[in-house]
């Protein structure tokens, strides 16, 4: 839990103010991938995902931040009168994808940049949860597990590592310090008891690694931008496409029958690059190494405690 916290204080302060278009709501497909890199040309085979990934940084280039779900072009279908009443939070400490704008935000910043400053975009979520509430919810509060897919919100915060076999696949996440098995060619049990990660099945199909998940618990949040946990029925698909040799994308796909009926919703995509042996021991990575994710929920108590404070005398 070491960057967790800063991670809740630049989300609430900083980094909601510093992307271009993030609250479009034209479906307008992923962004394009990163650009090649000195090494991408090197021979590499397409099904090994072994080693260490991080999350690529922020790319002005391509108009994406790589963090939390403000990327996400496609708006959320309509949530069932069921989801109104059993999955709605009371609010999020994030930003939303979209929502109602603050009342000193014109409406032409829904399409718009934020402010770059610390100002939000948003005061509610279209379901009319409250935004941007320093006590409110987000994943891994209280030193809950955050699970698939919210651990992908951070990227960029801890090596996320594979380990292959030719009847399992080890995925750990360094950040909040959670793994997850990918069982290969096999279907889901017919009975199984609901976890927070969910049981895993997964198959190559091409180049492309896709991951079904279902059986969870439905006490996590789906992403700290949506002011709604899952349901039990939550259902997700994964693809991992090793593009060349140094990068890997990650395109999930949400379905909730009980939250948004037969509608899936497709378009939160993630973008890594792969970590060298040597980078790991090399500190001007700080992220780029193992580090020890130690949550204390004493400790973050306090902390919520002193941040609350803060924001809310000024």
């Amino acid at each position: 839990m070491r960057f967790r916290r800063p991670c809740y204080m630049a989300l609430l302060f900083a980094i909601v103010a510093a992307s271009p278009l993030l609250h479009a709501q034209t479906p307008q497909g992923p962004p394009p991938p990163p650009k090649p890199s000195a090494t991408a040309n090197l021979p590499f085979d397409p099904h090994d995902l072994n080693g260490n990934w991080i999350g690529d940084n922020q790319d002005s280039a391509h108009g994406r931040r790589n963090w939390g779900s403000y990327d996400q072009r496609i708006p959320e279908p309509p949530l069932t009168d069921w989801a109104k009443q059993h999955l709605l939070m009371k609010s999020i400490s994030h930003d939303p994808i979209y929502g109602k704008p603050l009342p000193f935000r014109p409406e032409h910043y829904r399409i718009a940049p934020c402010p770059y400053n610390q100002d939000p975009c948003y005061s509610t979520d279209p379901n009319g949860v409250p935004a941007n509430v320093p006590d409110g919810e987000y994943p891994g509060k209280d030193c809950e597990p955050m699970a698939a897919p919210a651990m992908y919100d951070y990227p960029s915060l801890g090596l996320l590592t594979f380990f292959e076999s030719p009847e399992r696949i080890v995925q750990l996440n360094n950040y909040h310090r959670e793994w997850r098995i990918f069982w290969m060619n096999r279907e889901h049990p017919k009975e199984m008891d609901p976890t927070f990660e969910g049981d895993s099945t997964a198959k190559w199909e091409g180049n492309t690694l896709v991951v079904d998940t279902v059986g969870f618990n439905g006490r996590t949040q789906i992403t700290q931008n949506l002011g709604q946990w899952k349901s039990d029925a939550f259902h997700l698909v994964e693809r991992y496409t090793r593009v060349d040799h140094d990068h890997l994308v990650l395109d999930m796909t949400y379905s909730d029958p009980k939250a948004w009926g037969d509608a899936s919703w497709p378009g939160f995509v993630r973008y890594y690059h792969q970590v060298s042996p040597e980078k790991l021991h090399d500190n001007t990575y700080q992220y780029d190494q193992y580090t020890e994710w130690i949550c204390s929920p004493e400790d973050n108590k306090n902390f919520d405690q002193r941040v609350t404070d803060r924001y809310q005398k000024k």
